[in-house]
Order: structure tokens, then C-alpha cells, then sequence
């Protein structure tokens, strides 16, 4: 006799869109934030140059 799982006891199996979904959130943050960190340093490196 073969025991069925309840839901909970499933195991969890990892979907190709959800890979997808993941290396699209990475590429986003790293764009994002190595956007904002060049812009900033861009700024302010303006900002210094105006200065003299």
C-alpha cells in the first residue's frame, strides 16, 4: 500500500520560471545599485571639480 502525502509533506520542486524569476531579480539589484553607486561617485566627483 502506498502512503499518500498530505501537502505539507510534498517535496518542493524548483520550476525553470522561478530560476528565471531569480537570475532576473539579480541581474535588477546588481544593475540598480551598481547604477546608483557609479551615478553617486559620478556626483560628487563633478561636485569637486565645479569646486575650484
Amino acid at each position: 500500500m502506498a502512503e499518500k502525502l498530505r501537502e505539507e509533506e510534498k517535496p518542493v520542486e524548483r520550476s525553470a520560471p522561478e530560476n528565471l524569476t531569480l537570475k532576473g531579480t539579480l541581474f535588477s539589484t546588481l544593475f540598480f545599485v551598481g547604477g546608483s553607486i557609479v551615478l553617486w561617485t559620478g556626483v560628487l566627483l563633478v561636485l569637486f571639480l565645479l569646486r575650484f
